[in-house]
């Protein structure tokens, strides 16, 4: 008789099948990394086929780069939305590195080498979505890791640009813009939806790619939405205050804190509900497409 190994992956992180409330208190916890690579305290909301989330945690001084067995290295369009204090991220192969502090996110296309640092004497919390899955559920990262490429040289920043910053600001965000490249995603580069006839309320939307399309909605106290569906997966994560969220055909009715995430399938009409005298805000991803 033969025993396996356990696995050094997270444990009992909820499945996504039906519409799935999941509180960050019963969230997964996991330690990612190792000594070389660093270490980081996730947060593991759930996942499927077509999507997942999580969030993570970097202490003061804190950092993730890359080891032999865990690879960050993903080929995926990513999205890392900054609640609470500041990240920096670097492409160590570009040399691109990109800055973003609450309430705004850091966000690449395509396959990509990246490090993340904690550069100041507070805690650091990113909510990490991306698309699409680059494994199957039953596939732990460390079994995935070995089709993985090894990492080779660091390159600390663009020095190609030395002598010619910020002359070259413009047409380096640019072509970072249209090539998938590192920047920095922020609420006044949002293009913005007024949705709604009898209750309208504001989406912005911070990125919007053919993989994902991910932002943010505030509801004053007392606000509620009309009918919203997509035809992607839908995930919603209370950002702050008290959301309730109404499925009109199931009349399925959830309550949602701060840090609470609901996950809705395909075509699942919803509604917005803020039932408190304090306004509210949620950050949204729609995997893969938004319309």
């Amino acid at each position: 008789m033969t025993s396996e190994k356990p696995k050094n992956a997270p444990k009992q992180v909820t499945p996504f099948k039906g519409p799935t409330l999941v509180r960050y208190r019963e969230a997964s916890r996991f330690l990612w990394g190792d000594a070389k690579s660093g270490q980081i305290a996730d947060v593991i909301y759930g996942r499927n086929e077509a999507v997942g989330t999580l969030i993570y945690r970097l202490k003061p001084g804190g950092y993730f780069k890359s080891s032999d067995s865990w690879k960050a290295f993903f080929d995926q369009h990513r999205f890392y939305y900054v609640l609470k204090g500041e990240v920096t991220v670097q492409d160590p192969e570009t040399g691109e590195v990109a800055v973003a502090r609450a309430g705004e996110a850091v966000h690449w296309r395509g396959a990509k080498w990246h490090f993340g640092y904690n550069f100041t004497g507070d805690e650091c919390v990113v909510l990490d979505w991306y698309a699409p899955q680059e494994r199957p559920p039953h596939v732990s990262e460390l079994e995935f890791g070995v089709t993985k490429p090894k990492f080779k040289t660091e390159k600390p920043g663009r020095t190609e640009l030395l002598g010619n910053w910020p002359d070259a600001l413009v047409e380096n965000r640019a072509r970072a813009q249209t090539q998938g490249g590192m920047i920095t995603a922020r609420k006044s580069d949002a293009l913005h939806f007024v949705l709604g006839d009898e209750h309208p309320i504001l989406e912005s939307l911070f990125v919007s790619t053919k993989e994902l399309t991910a932002g943010t909605v505030d509801l004053m106290a007392g606000a509620r939405s009309d009918d919203r569906s997509h035809p992607g997966h839908k995930v919603i994560f209370v950002t702050g205050g008290r959301l309730h969220v109404y499925l009109p055909e199931s009349f399925d009715w959830f309550e949602l804190d701060a840090w609470d995430l609901l996950y809705l399938p395909p075509g699942t009409p919803h509604q917005y509900w803020n039932y408190t005298e304090k306004p509210l805000s949620f950050a949204f991803m729609v995997v893969p497409r938004y319309a």
